[in-house]
């Protein structure tokens, strides 16, 4: 005769079973971190610019993000990129791959044997003296001044000023801007640089064509002392490079405004502009 009460058991007995199986197979589960070698990328230089590199890396193993530091206080994403240097030099470049199981990175040195140097479109690029520059009154408050060889932004009180001047430029041409910038630290402010193709007007904020270059406290760069180049601590705008699908003439606009410019204000010199 078959005993009843036994039998109920056994579905208890099944649902302990799997339950302590899975249980068992989730404390096996160890997440092993991954090794260099999952960091691993090469890199090879366009034929037609050596100052482009491109970038791969393969990894072994499975990644929820990735992430290029290119030596220059620039970055990027994925697994292909490109990266233009503007200047020669040595830059350690580092790749790192996260994953459920911790990071890994490689760390690579590249050499750039040349700066780009092109024809600059931008008179007085040195900023000696106001020459081809004219300046741009937005609201009062902050002042601009060429002195020594640059052109220094001060003040404050959210007050916002320009300078500007034309250039031609050709069609389907790709251009890069830069220019060198000191200040001793930025409090609520921006310092933007513009190339459009509408007249800058007395009086009206300057926005066309977008952000081409820019600080901007707010984004998390400006508010340290820096000097440098505008592409090397630009954390806002596409990076300084541009093209027009037609022959025009354009405005290169460089603005700035805010609460406080800081003890020095900000300077730029060596302001250029060249085709890629």
């Amino acid at each position: 005769m078959i005993n009843k009460s036994k039998l109920s058991l056994i579905p208890f007995l099944f649902t302990v079973l799997f339950i302590f199986t899975a249980c068992t197979k989730e404390e096996d589960m160890v997440l092993l971190p991954p090794s260099a070698e999952s960091a691993v990328f090469t890199y090879t230089l366009n034929p037609d610019n050596p100052n482009e590199v491109i970038f791969t890396a393969a990894p072994n193993i499975d990644t929820w993000y990735t992430h290029w530091s290119f030596g220059d206080n620039t970055a990027g994403e994925g697994t292909d990129v490109t990266k233009l240097y503007f200047l020669a030099g040595e830059y350690d470049v580092r790749f790192k791959v996260f994953t459920e199981g911790g990071t890994a990175e490689a760390v690579q040195t590249i050499s750039i044997e040349n700066d780009i140097v092109g024809p600059n479109l931008v008179e007085n690029g040195g900023m000696e003296g106001d020459d081809s520059w004219t300046v741009l009154p937005i609201s009062g408050g902050v002042d601009v001044a060429f002195q020594d060889g640059a052109a220094t932004w001060t003040g404050g009180g959210f007050g916002h000023v320009g300078i500007y001047q034309a250039m031609e430029v050709e069609a389907n041409q790709e251009y890069q801007i830069n220019m060198d910038v000191v200040g001793s630290g930025l409090t609520d402010c921006w310092f933007e640089v513009y190339v459009g193709t509408t007249v800058p007007m007395a009086g009206v904020d300057y926005t066309d064509g977008g952000i081409r270059l820019g600080l901007n406290t707010w984004d998390g760069c400006g508010s340290d002392p820096f000097d440098a180049q505008f592409t090397a601590i630009s954390c806002v705008g596409g990076g300084g490079t541009f093209e027009f699908p037609a022959a025009t003439t354009t405005y290169l606009v460089i603005r700035g405004g805010g609460a406080d410019y800081g003890e020095t204000g900000v300077t730029v010199d060596n302001i250029s502009v060249r085709p890629l």
